[in-house]
């Protein structure tokens, strides 16, 4: 008989959970002979009373429906690895409560022990488009995976932009994987399964209840070496995944906004709660990678311009400004401003927008 049958009869278990499920296979190994042991065996171990050892009593009934749904599995080509599996994701497995069975589309990579997750608001105005597209291109740059939960939004951009970037991408669901959620992120779906992975601990046919999320939240900071947010309403359920990400240990980092703006009241709170604060990639790997693990691209240019173009350049964000506004800010007459502005528009480092706007690149 196959392990896998045992392994997904043992996340069926009723009361048993990830937790003493642990337990168990520290003291019998393997899922098999969990279901072997006698009751007075199982007993013997803290925490499991008789109420576990009625359902793993249960054996013939639980063997039976997961061979059912390992058919379903393979049915729709969805692998399964389990706990033990050498492809396990290492930086899951190190979190107190990784779950027992994943399910995935796609592969995992030796790359992906060096992710960063990317989460945010589903509501993102252009300046938390533009920096999350911005800062997850980088991120593929340098040679890091990105991990994210497909909901719209921040996390559907930053999914999309580590596609377009050449990079992986890893998506974890909130529900089973015969489910596509958000509904139109099905085509984004099976993408990311060709250039990452999307994965779930949740069995076939699991709708995405609320309930399910904040389990979902502890695989996507589980999975990563640190989380970025990028823009946050201030009871956003972005925020759980931080919680999870600090209980964990890994790196918080958000991005700051405008003080009067509501989608920038949650990171600029992690970031007075001690997050670090994120303008560029070098803020992310200088504690992650080795400085010249960076693209060299990637290093500031503002120290290579002339003063009146850094004068310039500095009043120039992600957040859009007009020319007039730019103009009153500066000693400069409109024709030595516009022309700063073409050559900072010819080197890439700003672009014009509709309405005589500018945002940098």
């Amino acid at each position: 008989m196959s392990d896998l049958l045992y392994w997904l009869a043992l996340r069926n278990v009723s009361n048993l959970g990830i937790q003493k499920s642990r337990i168990l296979l520290e003291v019998f190994l393997t899922p098999q002979k969990i279901f072997e042991a006698s009751p007075s065996d199982l007993k013997a171990i803290k925490g499991i009373g008789d109420v576990i050892v009625r359902s793993l009593g249960e054996k013939e009934r639980l063997i039976s429906e997961a061979e059912r749904e390992l058919i379903r599995l393979k049915e729709r080509e969805i692998s399964i690895i389990t706990l033990l599996d050498p492809f396990y994701p290492e930086l899951l497995k190190e979190i107190s409560d990784p779950p027992l069975v994943l399910f995935l589309k796609g592969s995992f990579s030796s790359q992906d022990k060096n992710s960063i997750a990317v989460i945010g608001t589903r509501t993102p105005d252009y300046y938390g488009r533009t920096v999350a597209s911005q800062l997850c291109s980088k991120i593929i740059a340098c040679n890091f995976t990105i991990v994210s939960g497909m909901a719209r939004g921040i996390d559907t951009i930053a999914h999309r932009t580590a596609i377009k970037s050449g990079g992986r991408t890893i998506a974890v669901m909130g529900c089973g994987l015969d489910i596509a959620y958000p509904p139109e992120n099905l085509k984004l779906m099976e993408d990311i399964s060709v250039h990452g992975a999307v994965i779930s601990e949740f069995p076939l046919g699991t709708e995405p209840q609320s309930c399910n999320f904040p389990k979902r939240n502890r695989i996507i900071s589980g999975l990563s070496r640190g989380v970025l947010v990028v823009q946050a309403r201030e009871k956003s359920g972005t925020i759980h995944t931080v919680n999870a990400a600090l209980e964990q240990g890994r790196e918080v980092y958000a991005v700051p906004g405008p003080i009067d703006k509501e989608l920038s009241r949650g990171t600029n709170y992690l970031i007075k709660e001690g997050a670090k604060l994120v303008e560029d990639i070098q803020d992310i790997m200088e504690e992650l990678v080795l400085s010249t693990d960076v693209p060299s691209g990637e290093k500031s240019v503002i120290p290579e311009m002339a003063g009146s173009e850094k004068e310039i350049y500095s009043f120039i964000s992600m957040e859009p400004i007009h020319i007039d506004e730019i103009i009153r800010k500066t000693s400069m007459d409109t024709g030595k401003v516009l022309g700063i502005l073409s050559i900072l528009e010819v080197h890439g480092l700003i672009r014009r927008i509709e309405g005589n706007f500018f945002v940098r690149f």
